[in-house]
């Protein structure tokens, strides 16, 4: 049994759904734009709205170079890029901090997070391993996002079983409609580790070290789904959500104020089914909630491969 705890023409997305939330709250409309910075990378910079110019790389050892923080870089082969990105924020966060929290997206993105296994220095018993989405299902399901990071990476790497922070599978035991619970154990166990293995802003919200989102064709993250309700909701770290449109109906999801309040959000973009939305993200950017990747602020790190690249201006 499974319960939960993951274009517009030309100027506006055709999926739009109208569905039922038992959370309301006020919309959250900050967001970005990016100024031209350096000849390789573009920066950054919190606004009104989200503006860039694309800077291209050609690739050689520009691929798995580190990439900075609040940038935007083309490269070839995007999941070594990724690679570099985590091993480099690893260090620097447990020199800081001892301890290296990530939080991650399912599907392709974990298949190009492997790539950091290829660092032999990269010292995995300080990682505290989340999930920004989860599909209340058993952790052998091919829908488990637990499951799949573990086949793709965790695996094969000595992060410690009890620093990978999974959903209660037993609690997907039960019938549909236990998405409130499954959301209430999860933030539950996040608020345990803080501020020791998560810091809290002065908002109260958690600090993830690193968050690696990934973006679907309707330009969804995590499960905020374009125009649902979740997307305003200010309230609560971890939210139910009953009624995706991609199955299975019922999951729990990072709100967004928690995606937000991480250090950093990095999205990674590679091949040519990410290139239109991309697009439409990083140069349309619509605040009315119909792209949820639009509303992701503060300091946003993209890795685009050259086929992910192929709809941005020249």
């Amino acid at each position: 049994a499974r319960c939960a705890p993951s274009f517009i023409r030309a100027s506006r997305i055709a999926h739009r759904t109208s569905r039922a939330s038992v959370f309301m709250g006020v919309s959250l409309t900050t967001t970005t734009r990016v100024a031209a910075a350096t000849t390789t990378t573009t920066r950054v910079a919190t606004t009104r709205r989200l503006r860039t110019m694309v800077v291209r790389r050609a690739g050689g050892d520009a691929d798995g170079a580190v990439v900075a923080p609040g940038t935007r870089t083309v490269v070839d082969d995007a999941s070594k890029t990724m690679g570099a990105l985590v091993r480099a924020r690893s260090a620097e966060a447990i020199a800081s901090r001892g301890v290296f929290s990530i939080a991650l997206a399912g599907g392709s993105l974990v298949k190009a997070l492997a790539s950091v296994k290829d660092y032999a220095d990269v010292d995995f018993t300080k990682w505290r391993v989340f999930w920004v989405d989860e599909r209340c299902v058993p952790h052998d399901d091919d829908e488990s996002n637990y499951g799949g990071a573990m086949k793709a990476l965790f695996n094969d790497v000595n992060v410690p079983k009890s620093q990978l922070y999974a959903i209660d599978e037993t609690l997907c035991e039960t019938n549909a409609g236990a998405a409130a619970g499954c959301a209430k154990a999860y933030e539950d166990a996040l608020k345990a580790l803080t501020p020791d293995v998560i810091g809290v802003n002065d908002q109260g919200l958690p600090v993830f070290d690193l968050l690696l989102l990934g973006f679907g064709p309707d330009g969804h993250i995590c499960s905020l789904f374009p125009d649902h309700e979740l997307l305003s909701v200010t309230e609560g770290w971890i939210l139910p959500i009953t009624d995706s449109p991609k199955p299975p109906p019922e999951r729990i999801t990072f709100s967004l104020p928690v995606v937000n309040a991480a250090r950093e959000k990095v999205f990674v973009a590679s091949g040519e089914g990410k290139a239109e939305m991309t697009a439409i993200i990083l140069e349309h950017a619509p605040l009315d909630g119909s792209i949820p990747a639009a509303l992701v602020t503060g300091d946003v790190t993209w890795i685009i491969d050259q086929a992910g690249a192929s709809r941005l201006k020249k």
